[in-house]
């Protein structure tokens, strides 16, 4: 490798990198929510999968299982997601999601959404930027809470509203990747277990934007 090479690999390094001292912006705490938040479950073709979502000592706390939809012998989905015209924080000056949370069980169908953006090629059940979230798990007591980032460049619109998986990536097509408008006001955040069945339980403390490069007045 030549040194050129190491030098542009090193610098797409650092431009990829979220400075260890750059701000994060609060989009919601559980300890005092400031956004109604609802639990849905898989309503298409006579979906099975049943949750919960409570708010209890500052905690969000999303359980049940994902079990198939006996129509289309594949898992369905649960969610929890905000509600409400109250407007979320401009992260556009951010570069990624952060959710501080804790699992004791091992699911891997956990998502992240946010917004309602709909591609003009999208999936009809599918609005909104959506991400898979790759949450710890620890059984055994006591368990810590850990912060989870994921990228806004690792969100796309263009997903598949069976399964939840994107069809098309930010990264390798721009035209899917979240837009100024929705990074300005969010206006919707949901949690999902999809596309895997088995049971789900995880506990949400916060949900924030980091890598900011500037103060943003918070939205509340």
């Amino acid at each position: 490798m030549t040194i050129l090479s190491q030098m542009f690999i090193a610098f797409l390094a650092a431009a990829m990198a979220i400075p260890a001292n750059a701000g994060d912006i609060l989009l919601e705490s559980f300890d005092e929510p400031a956004h109604h938040w609802k639990q849905m479950n898989d309503p298409v073709m006579g979906g099975k999968s049943t949750g919960t979502f409570k708010i209890e000592d500052g905690v969000g706390i999303f359980d049940g299982e994902v079990v198939d939809v006996p129509f289309l012998h594949a898992p369905g989905f649960i969610k929890v997601q905000s509600r409400g015209r109250k407007p979320y924080a401009d992260v556009s000056s951010c570069q990624a999601l952060k959710l501080t949370l804790r699992s004791s069980v091992n699911y891997d169908g956990y998502r992240v959404s946010f917004g309602n953006a709909h591609p003009p090629n999208g999936k009809f059940f599918a609005y909104g930027y959506k991400a898979g979230l790759k949450v710890p798990h620890d059984a055994e007591e006591p368990r810590q809470f850990n912060e989870v980032e994921i990228r806004f460049n690792e969100f796309s619109d263009l997903w598949d509203d069976a399964t939840g998986e994107q069809i098309k990536t930010c990264k390798e097509h721009a035209e899917y990747c979240p837009d100024e408008k929705t990074l300005k006001n969010m206006k919707t955040i949901s949690i999902w277990a999809e596309g895997v069945a088995g049971k789900v339980h995880l506990e949400v403390k916060s949900i924030s934007a980091t890598g900011c490069s500037e103060n943003v007045e918070q939205a509340y």
